[in-house]
């Protein structure tokens, strides 16, 4: 049985700093790193979804984070990923 649930893992943020470099050299697409929950979530934007922007693959695993590398379509990072809840908005409903 796997252990990549109940392995160790650095905290999110050192994982994050410290994978941004690999990531960089595996992709010249705007990309994003999230927290998936116990997974380490890469994800890549592309013009073309059938073609991978990445270069080469990230490690499997990573400070004990599982890697998972995500393509999406060029402008989702924005529109979805990198966004904020603005201070007026009203997410009572």
């Amino acid at each position: 049985m796997s252990n990549y649930w109940n392995s160790k893992k650095a905290p999110f943020d050192e994982a994050k700093k410290k994978i941004t470099p690999l990531v960089v050299g595996a992709t010249d697409s705007r990309f994003w790193i999230k927290n998936g929950g116990g997974t380490l979530d890469v994800y890549a934007e592309t013009d073309d979804t059938k073609v991978s922007p990445w270069a080469t693959r990230l490690p499997r695993t990573f400070l004990g984070w599982v890697v998972i590398m995500f393509n999406c379509p060029t402008g989702y990072i924005g529109a979805f990923l990198d966004v904020q809840e603005r201070e007026d908005a009203d997410t009572s409903w």
